[in-house]
């Protein structure tokens, strides 16, 4: 076990025996839990939400219908209407 410390801003650094045999990258993102009186620590990946042909897609609806003040509600309103304008 190696002992670190607790920095100024709450941040601690992962010894480096420890990101190598879990093969961690910088920006990494952890889960962070309390399980007894410890500090858990669990890499996650995050998926993106839309691929970057959807974004453009999105980015070109945006741009088409700024200013026409168009109110759908969310749901099966907000899909028929998005399936409306992007034929």
């Amino acid at each position: 076990m190696t002992i670190t410390k607790l920095k100024a801003k709450n941040q601690l650094t992962i010894p480096s025996a420890i990101v190598k045999r879990l093969n961690l990258k910088i920006d990494e993102l952890f889960a962070v839990g309390i399980e007894g009186n410890y500090i858990k620590l669990i890499p996650v990946k995050v998926e993106p939400r839309y691929t970057s042909e959807e974004l453009k897609a999105i980015d070109h609806i945006v741009k088409n219908e700024k200013g026409k003040a168009k109110v759908v509600k969310p749901g099966e309103e907000f899909s028929r209407y998005i399936k409306k304008i992007t034929k």
